[in-house]
């Protein structure tokens, strides 16, 4: 339900304000004493603080109180001198080592003997209002702030301690009137003029003991306008029977006015549906609800609002009211509104990236395919080895920072399947080899002899280990060795990964797997990268259910890295190993047709070249427009097409070549920057049969050659 979420505790909006008076006038005013009485007895308060200068100063701003006050430097103290005797409040510092201020106030209030002791937080810390929530839930009556200004303090125990006094006068009370009862019930067969003087000093009594529960609920009511949220209570139908000011602050409404039903709020149309069948069978059943909901005020603006409520039962455990509490979430939700953007924002700028760099990448590794293809002596050319190692790092890079905003937005999906570590271990260290060799750096393997099954998605476990390896290898310096050592137990796989590369310093090590997060230092910064391969390491790793660790002695002493996987589930088998495969035969166009369409005229030429050093006669086309005219012409059996042109879309040229005469036949490829797993459902719905993704493989495109061959023989057939 709406509350006023601006308001505050007295003594703590926008900062303390001297208190008007003294401490002793406040007490005077609680406690009026008739002349020639005797003070009242000092009560027991407990400072908490694990500071002994601030102990001292809570001392002498409350000794002139005149009450016992006993200190305690941590929260365990607090908690056994509470067991030793009784106190009427506590003054608790929420920043305190081991066991803190907002700990301890929860262990103080789970015992039934002190759940009612006040507390009074004390932190130098500016609190929001979820932390004022939570410390109130937690028994907290006030906060107050560092420094303390010493008038306020002083005001806010004196009224504590007054309190305190008048429950325990209340209590005695109490039993002295239950003694009183048993002597009146043998005085009545006496006497009946004592019995009869009696009963008027209990009138007199009673007349006393109603104007003090009448201050006291006025004391509630100020209590309840006080709080920061919308109080109120309601009969067991739901009609509201009260509720406190910011209720009507917030209709904008007279007091008295406003929604008389809770079963007829009138919220956004979005929410009155669930929210009304919620409250309607919560009452009937008389069980405790909460809800989120947006509130509209008479001015016809929406707030959300976070309400619960509880029901009261008389001692037969039948309802008779509810107690509900609403707190203003609004700006909450709109931060939270403006963080899924961001992060929306963020996924999109990753993917337009991706493609972005993979568009200038493509015609490069086209380039050197070509190369490759068209020179059998270039395998002896240094340059060209460097230029695809490099080339097979960009695009590394490139997928490593799309796994981390899949696995951040949750579309990260693991295909788990019966593997064993040593094919994930073997798989890792042929993926991190040319990052080894080109550091000469010696591996030393340890493996268990037995195979060792386990459950788990080989390709992204292997993509662990293998961002392990070159990270190694990376800080590491040249022909330095690393070790890659295994073993396996019953309760699970570790696997650990050491070099005697750069090291870590602590602040390092506690930040290392942090998104973007390298270690600062010039070494560091040299060896580049975008500091996002721990951070795939440590999320793949949790995805699997295990856990990552890294330690190092310091800078300069290398670092280990431990990976925990859970051990495979009973009963589970070892992968199988794949069969061997039969030499595929050559790939060659055999002068078959193929017509290429691609905007980036080098993107297209050097697949082009690919395509006719394969044997294919080739069209090259740059203008999406060109395209239906060429194809009627050319009549291709092969089409590689861009899906990102202006003007036309590939998906669109694709949608007219399915309907165009043999359109149907071609093999129809879609070449594009675009690579996640929404991009290639999309390529599949609109027709096309293949996605590759730029930069394109060489063995992609020679499989695609193979592919035409088998239909090609097949129609023959």
């Amino acid at each position: 339900m709406p509350g006023g979420g601006c308001v505050r505790l007295p003594g703590q909006a926008r900062g303390h304000r001297p208190a008007a008076g003294s401490a002793a006038a406040v007490a005077a005013s609680l406690t009026p004493l008739p002349p020639g009485a005797p003070a009242p007895a000092p009560v027991n308060i407990l400072l908490v603080d694990d500071q002994p200068g601030r102990l001292l100063t809570y001392r002498a701003i409350l000794e002139p109180l005149g009450e016992h006050l006993v200190d305690a430097s941590s929260g365990e103290e607090a908690l056994r001198l509470l067991m030793e005797d009784e106190y009427a409040l506590i003054l608790l510092d929420v920043n305190m080592p081991g066991l803190d201020g907002l700990e301890t106030a929860s262990m103080i209030h789970q015992h039934p003997r002190f759940e009612r002791v006040p507390i009074i937080f004390v932190t130098a810390v500016n609190v929001t209002d979820m932390d004022r929530l939570r410390g109130y839930k937690l028994g907290a009556v006030d906060y107050v702030m560092v420094p303390v200004i010493p008038e306020i303090l002083r005001s806010k125990v004196v009224v504590l301690a007054e309190l305190f006094r008048k429950r325990r006068e209340l209590q005695k009370a109490n039993a002295e009137l239950a003694a009183e009862k048993a002597r009146e019930l043998d005085r009545l067969n006496d006497s009946l003029r004592v019995a009869n003087a009696e009963l008027a000093a209990r009138n007199d009594e009673l007349h006393r003991e109603v104007g003090e529960r009448a201050r006291a609920e006025q004391r509630l009511r100020f209590l309840a306008d006080t709080i920061p949220s919308i109080v109120w209570t309601c009969a067991p139908d739901g009609t509201i029977t009260y509720a406190n000011r910011h209720w009507y602050e917030y209709y904008r409404l007279p007091a008295g006015e406003g929604p008389g039903d809770l079963t007829r709020l009138v919220l956004h149309p979005d929410d009155a549906a669930a929210v009304h069948e919620l409250v309607t069978r919560s009452l009937a059943a008389g069980e405790k609800f909460e809800f989120e909901a947006r509130h509209r005020a008479q001015d016809g603006d929406y707030c959300w609002y976070m309400t619960r409520a509880v029901p009261w039962r008389d001692e037969h455990g039948q309802v008779t009211s509810w107690f509900g509490i609403s707190t203003s979430v609004h700006e909450m939700k709109q931060l939270m509104e403006q963080l899924q953007e961001a992060d929306r924002r963020k996924d999109e700028f990753l993917a337009t990236l991706a493609h972005e760099l993979r568009n200038p990448l493509a015609p490069l590794l086209n380039a050197l395919n070509v190369r490759r293809m068209s020179d059998p002596a270039v395998d002896s050319d240094p340059l060209q080895g460097l230029m695809e190692r490099q080339l097979s790092l960009l695009v590394r890079l490139i997928d490593d920072l799309l796994d981390v905003a899949r696995i951040t937005r949750g579309k990260l999906v693991l295909r788990p399947g019966p593997t064993t570590l040593q094919q994930v271990l073997d798989s890792a260290v042929e993926t991190a080899r040319p990052q080894l060799s080109q550091g000469r750096h010696d591996l030393h393997i340890e493996l268990p002899d037995a195979p060792v099954a386990m459950r788990a998605d080989a390709v992204r476990l292997s993509q662990v280990f293998a961002n392990l390896l070159n990270n190694a290898a990376k800080y590491s310096d040249p022909g330095s060795p690393i070790v890659l050592a295994a073993r396996a137990s019953e309760e699970g796989i570790e696997v650990l990964v050491r070099d005697k590369g750069i090291g870590l310093s602590e602040e390092q090590a506690r930040s290392i797997f942090d998104l973007f997060i390298q270690a600062d230092t010039a070494v560091e910064r040299a060896r580049g990268g975008l500091g996002i391969g721990l951070t795939l390491v440590q999320q793949l790793v949790e995805m699997h259910g295990g856990s990552v660790a890294v330690r190092s002695d310091g800078p300069g002493c290398g670092s280990e890295f431990l990976v925990r996987l859970p051990a495979a589930p009973a009963g589970e088998s070892s992968a199988t190993p794949p069969a061997a495969i039969e030499d595929e035969p050559p790939a060659h166009g055999d002068g078959r047709r193929a017509l290429v369409l691609d905007d980036n005229r080098d993107a297209a030429d050097t697949l082009a070249m690919m395509l006719e050093l394969l044997g294919f006669d080739v069209r090259t086309l740059y203008d999406p427009e060109t395209f239906d005219a060429n194809f009627a012409e050319f009549t291709p059996e092969v089409v590689f097409l861009d899906v990102g042109m202006p003007g036309r879309s590939g998906y669109d040229v694709a949608a007219a070549m399915r309907t165009m005469p043999g359109g149907a036949d071609v093999l129809l490829v879609a070449v594009t920057g675009w690579g996640q797993p929404e991009d290639r459902r999309r390529s599949r719905d609109a027709g096309f049969d293949r996605h590759l993704v730029k930069p394109p493989e060489l063995p992609a495109i020679q499989a695609i050659c193979r592919l035409l061959g088998e239909r090609s023989r097949g129609t023959a057939a």
